[in-house]
């Protein structure tokens, strides 16, 4: 599996996401969906798959969820009286587990999401998983997570490149992208290390450029 960002990043992730979350919904009163709809609309949740190191690390979980709100038309205070719960926060847990999903799986926040395992469906699982094992944990979801295969085209525009940035970043060629994305070449055909550069660049797991995930 290929992942945005090094594991070494992964716990400050984690804790920054559950804070961002904890602090909308539970401490200011959002209801989750609407706050989680704005941050897959907010390209916060694109830096952090890509693994920009200011969302990952350079920014408090208290400051992503206010520019959230700031990057789709709303408003958050900053309140530094927060502070991280003393019980058990579902809402938190649900930002902690889905970060570690995410980075995990590959996937995007949105593609979970929409296949299988929304946002209500992680906070839901809260209490029987919340002290399991996160293999565990891993597994129930991917009961719930079936990803439907991307084209190259799909991938693509989902990580914002067009055909020349791609080609530029990846070194494959922009004709053998446009042959790709046109179907006049069979990208389960091509190389593996056309296949792996192409992977990275999109943040997109080769078996779903491949349709086999």
């Amino acid at each position: 599996m290929i992942h945005a960002y090094d594991k070494d990043y992964l716990p400050a992730a984690k804790e920054n996401i559950a804070v961002m979350m904890d602090y909308a919904v539970t401490w200011n009163g959002l209801e989750l969906r609407d706050f989680y709809d704005r941050f897959l609309s907010s390209r916060i949740d694109k830096a952090i798959e890509s693994g920009h190191p200011k969302f990952l690390v350079g920014m408090s979980g208290i400051e992503l969820a206010v520019r959230v709100m700031e990057n789709t038309g709303g408003t958050l205070p900053y309140d530094d009286k927060y502070s991280f719960p003393l019980d058990d926060s579902s809402v938190f847990w649900t930002g902690w587990v889905l970060c570690q999903y995410q980075w995990y799986r590959g996937a995007s926040f949105a593609s979970i999401d929409r296949n299988g395992l929304p946002v209500e469906k992680v906070h839901e699982l809260f209490h029987p998983l919340h002290e399991a094992d996160i293999t565990k944990v891993f597994d129930v979801f991917d009961t719930y997570y079936r990803p439907q295969a991307l084209s190259l085209k799909e991938c693509r525009k989902n990580a914002g490149l067009t055909q020349q940035a791609l080609a530029d970043r990846s070194t494959v060629s922009l004709r053998m992208i446009r042959a790709y994305e046109q179907g006049t070449q069979d990208l389960s055909r091509a190389e593996a290390s056309t296949l792996v550069r192409l992977s990275k660049v999109l943040h997109c797991p080769i078996a779903r450029l491949l349709g086999a995930d």
